[in-house]
C-alpha cells in the first residue's frame, strides 16, 4: 500500500502552528534564543544571541574556576600550621556561596529539560510527517540536520526537504539540536560540579577536626609548659648567684623595643670549622603580648590601616577620649603636657610607615593614659616606655604627624597597651602572626627585623661585648659537653648541678666542671655523649620549641625544649645564648 501523501502547504502549516504554540509558550529568553537559529537575525544580533547561547555555560565555568580556587586554598592550608578559624569559616561560607549558584543552575537546567522535551516531541512528530511523504525515514533525516549543523553540508537537508519545508523550519530544528546538545553538556558539568563540590566540602570538614586537634594538642602543651614553669622557678629558686645571674644575662626577658634608630641586620656569619652547631632565637627580649613593632611595620608596609594593626593585636577597636587629661607625671620631668610627652616617646624609628607609627602613637598613649588615670608616675625607660627630652623638644616631622593626626584616640575597653620589636612571629593570645605559613609568612621577618632569626654572642642587643667568641658557633665537642650537662642537670646531686655553669670563667668566674669532668659525670650517671651526626626541634602549635632532638653515638636523644634552652645558657660557653623560647638547633 503506498504512503500517504500531504500537500507541500498542509505541512507548511501544521509545522508554523506547532512551532509557533511552543514559541509563545515559552519564556522570552528561549523566543530569542529560536530567533538566533535564524542567520540573518544571528549576524544582525550577534551579542544579544551569543550572551544568550554561553549564558548558563559560562556560569558553569565561573562556578567551576571558584571551586578550583577553593581547592587550592584548601590544599594551601593542609600544609600549614597557621589556620585560623576565620579562614576555615570563610573558606565553608565560599563553598555555600557556590553550591546556591549551582544550585540555581541546576533549577535552570531543570525548567530547561521541561521545555526541551516539549520541543523534542514536536520536532519528533515534524520528522514523522516528513517520513510519511515517503522522503526519508526519520534516523536520516535527523543525521542529514546533525552534518548539515557541524560540517555545513546543508545541501543535503535542502534535497531531502525541498519540496516540503521552508528554510526557516529547517534552521529551527538545527537551533533545536544545538540547544539538545548544550544542556546535555551543560548538566553533565553541573553534575561534576555537586560532587567535586562534595569532596571539597569534605576534606574542608578534615581539615577543621584536624585544626581542633592541633588546637587541643596547643592547650595541653600549654597546661604542660604551666605546671613545667611552677617546676622551673622552683629549680631556679634553688640554683646558685652565679646560675641566676647567668641566665638573667642570656634569658633576653627583659622587654626590647625598636627605639629611635632601626639596627642594623647582620647575616649570620660562616663557621670557621665543621661540624659546626648554632642555636637560633626566634625573636628576643619579649614578653610576647600585644603589638609586635616590626609586625605592624610589616602590616602597614602590606597595606594595613593603623585600625587594622591595632584590632590584630590587641583585638579591640579605638575610641577618642573627650575629657583626655592635659598633664602626666613623668619621672624626673614632673609634670609635662601630654602631646609634649608623646612627642618624645622614643620607641619607632620615624621612617617607618605613617600607619605603623600612628598604631605606635595610640599604644603609647593608651599605656600612658592608664598611668594618668591613676595619678601615678610614668618612668622613662623600657620597664614603661621611652623617653626622649630632646626629641620631645623636636620631634621629627612624621612622628610628630602621626601623634597630633590620633590626638586623643586610645584602644577601647580596658587593654593593656603592651608592644615589643620582635616575638618571633607568634603573640600570647592571638597566635600567629603571618600571611600565609610561618616563618617565611611570618610579618615580621616580611618587615626585615634583625631579630626575628638570630644566633646571639653578644652580651645584649646595646652591647656589643663578646667574651672571647667572634662568632656564635660551638664545636662538636662543645655541643656534646652541653648534652652531657643535660645528663647532669637532670640526674645528678645538688653539687653536679650547680658545676653546670660556663667554662669560660674568664667572663663568668666560678669552679664548673671541666668539658672532660662533665662527659665523665656524665657517663656514671648514665650516658656520655661524644659525636653528633644531626640534630632537629620540634616546634609546637604554641610558638615554643617542644623538643630538641639529636642523633648521637649513643643513638637518638630527644630533649625538652624549656630544659635544653635552660641547660644551653647555663653551659654554652662566653655571651652564646638562646633569647626565645621560639629557637631551633642547626648543624652546618
Amino acid at each position: 500500500m503506498p504512503k500517504p501523501t500531504c500537500p507541500k502547504f498542509a505541512i507548511i502549516l501544521l509545522t508554523t502552528i506547532i512551532l509557533s504554540g511552543v514559541y509563545f509558550a515559552v519564556p522570552r529568553q528561549a523566543r530569542t534564543e529560536t530567533k538566533c537559529a535564524s542567520q540573518d537575525y544571528f549576524e544582525d544580533h550577534y551579542d544579544e544571541c551569543s550572551s544568550l547561547i554561553k549564558t548558563t555555560s559560562k556560569k558553569l565555568e565561573d562556578v567551576r574556576n571558584q571551586k578550583n580556587s577553593i581547592n587550592q586554598q584548601i590544599q594551601n592550608y593542609l600544609s600549614t600550621l597557621t589556620v585560623t578559624d576565620a579562614q576555615i569559616a570563610d573558606l565553608k561560607t565560599k563553598i555555600q556561596q557556590v553550591q546556591a549558584q549551582l544550585t540555581e543552575i541546576e533549577k535552570n537546567l531543570n525548567n530547561r529539560k521541561g521545555s526541551l522535551e516539549e520541543k523534542t516531541l514536536i520536532r519528533n512528530k515534524i520528522v514523522r510527517s516528513f517520513y510519511q511523504m515517503g522522503r526519508a525515514n526519520p534516523v536520516e533525516i535527523l543525521f542529514a540536520i546533525e552534518e548539515g549543523e557541524n560540517s555545513g553540508q546543508d545541501f543535503v537537508m535542502r534535497d531531502i526537504f525541498e519540496d516540503t519545508v521552508a528554510e526557516e523550519v529547517i534552521k529551527q530544528i538545527i537551533s533545536l539540536n544545538m540547544e539538545i546538545k548544550s544542556f546535555e553538556s551543560d548538566k553533565e558539568e553541573a553534575g561534576k560540579l555537586r560532587a567535586d563540590l562534595e569532596e571539597s566540602q569534605k576534606t574542608l570538614l578534615s581539615l577543621k577536626a584536624d585544626i581542633d586537634r592541633k588546637k587541643a594538642e596547643a592547650q595541653n602543651q600549654y597546661t604542660e609548659l604551666e605546671k613545667k614553669s611552677q617546676s622551673y622557678e622552683e629549680t631556679i629558686a634553688k640554683l646558685s648567684a652565679l646560675q641566676q645571674s647567668v641566665l638573667a644575662a642570656k634569658s633576653g626577658s627583659e622587654n626590647g623595643s625598636v627605639g629611635d634608630y632601626e639596627p642594623p641586620k647582620a647575616a649570620l656569619p660562616s663557621p670557621k670549622f665543621s661540624p659546626a652547631f648554632v642555636a637560633i632565637s626566634y625573636g628576643a627580649y619579649t614578653h610576647y603580648k600585644g603589638m609586635s613593632q616590626y609586625g605592624a611595620k610589616g602590616r602597614a608596609e602590606d597595606g594595613k590601616d593603623y585600625k587594622d594593626i591595632l584590632k590584630f593585636y590587641y583585638n579591640t577597636g579605638v575610641k577618642k577620649v573627650n575629657d583626655f587629661p592635659s598633664k602626666i607625671s613623668v619621672s624626673g620631668y614632673g609634670k609635662l603636657d601630654f602631646q609634649y610627652y608623646l612627642y618624645g616617646i622614643a620607641e619607632m624609628p620615624s621612617s617607618w610607615p605613617s600607619d605603623a607609627l600612628k598604631a605606635q602613637a595610640i599604644a603609647a598613649r593608651t599605656y600612658a593614659y592608664a598611668y594618668a588615670k591613676s595619678g601615678k608616675t610614668i618612668c622613662t625607660t623600657q620597664a614603661c616606655q621611652v623617653f626622649s627630652s630632646s626629641k620631645a623638644k623636636n620631634p621629627p616631622s612624621a612622628w610628630k604627624k602621626a601623634v597630633d593626626d590620633t590626638k586623643s584616640v586610645v584602644l577601647d575597653g580596658s587593654v593593656t597597651a603592651y608592644y615589643s620589636a620582635t616575638t618571633g612571629g607568634y603573640i600570647e593570645s592571638i597566635g600567629w602572626d603571618v600571611k600565609g605559613s610561618w616563618p617565611n609568612g611570618a610579618y615580621e621577618k616580611r618587615a626585615g627585623s634583625p631579630w626575628f632569626y638570630k644566633a646571639w654572642y653578644t652580651k645584649s642587643y646595646n652591647d656589643s661585648s663578646t667574651c672571647g667568641r667572634s662568632d656564635p658557633y660551638l664545636t662538636e665537642e662543645e655541643m656534646a659537653d652541653i648534652l652531657n650537662a643535660i645528663v647532669v642537670w637532670e640526674k645528678g646531686n645538688s653539687t653536679d648541678r650547680g658545676k653546670v655553669t660556663p667554662f669560660t670563667t674568664s667572663c663568668w668566674g666560678g669552679s664548673p666542671y671541666s668539658k672532660d669532668k662533665m662527659k665523665d659525670r656524665a657517663g656514671d650517671l648514665g650516658t656520655a655523649y661524644s659525636d653528633i651526626s644531626s640534630v632537629d626541634v620540634e616546634i609546637g602549635n604554641n610558638g615554643q620549641t617542644i623538643y630538641a632532638k639529636f642523633s648521637t653515638d649513643q643513638g637518638n636523644v630527644s630533649i625538652k625544649g624549656d630544659t635544653f634552652k635552660t641547660v644551653f645558657n647555663l653551659r654554652a660557653p662566653g655571651y652564646i645564648s638562646i633569647k626565645d623560647r621560639l629557637y631551633e638547633v642547626v648543624k652546618k
